[in-house]
């Protein structure tokens, strides 16, 4: 496989898009939603506390933390591996319903929903057509955990989803 060149972009876009897929199939993104509630927005940014003051509607805020260096996974196996922290901000008029996309979400990345797993084959979303799998790079979904932060003065839910996510790519004398 050849060199997958900004290959954390499209880690990116790969995860946000699975991410995205499944809560629309689920009902989340799009009326009538799940459980009534008005559909979620997506942003890829981090949400600030700030702004959680002014939002009045259900919002997710998809956003990813600093690489590690690139590391062996096996010796002399050929293969890389790159971690990184995956952040989903999830702002709900609703304690329940925030906690139930966090569940899904936790379920999707986990692979306990049915027909998904914790690997993710990466996209390369610069050749033709866009989206072609990469199944050399693959990303896996570890350390799942939600939260919910303390002494947050917003007026909706704010719960926030955190996955250690690893990228596993072959090296340069594969």
């Amino acid at each position: 496989m050849p060199y997958l060149q900004h290959a954390s972009r499209h880690v990116s876009k790969t995860v946000i898009d699975h991410i995205t897929a499944y809560l629309g199939a689920q009902g989340w993104l799009s009326t009538p939603t799940m459980f009534g509630t008005p559909p979620f927005s997506i942003q890829t940014r981090r949400l600030r506390e700030s702004e959680l003051l002014t939002l009045t509607s259900n919002t997710l805020g998809i956003f990813f933390g600093e690489e590690s260096s690139d590391e062996a996974e096996e010796l002399g196996g050929g293969l890389m591996q790159v971690r990184s922290q995956l952040y989903v901000d999830v702002i709900s008029e609703k304690y329940a319903h925030g906690l139930a996309i966090c569940q899904d979400i936790k379920d999707l990345l986990s692979g306990r929903a049915p027909g998904t797993s914790r690997f993710l084959v990466v996209r390369d979303y610069t050749s033709a057509p866009a989206g072609v799998p990469t199944p050399d790079h693959q990303v896996e979904f570890l350390q799942i955990e939600r939260q919910r932060p303390e002494n947050s003065e917003a007026k909706l839910s704010w719960q926030t989803l955190t996955a250690t996510m690893e990228l596993i790519f072959p090296g340069e004398d594969s």
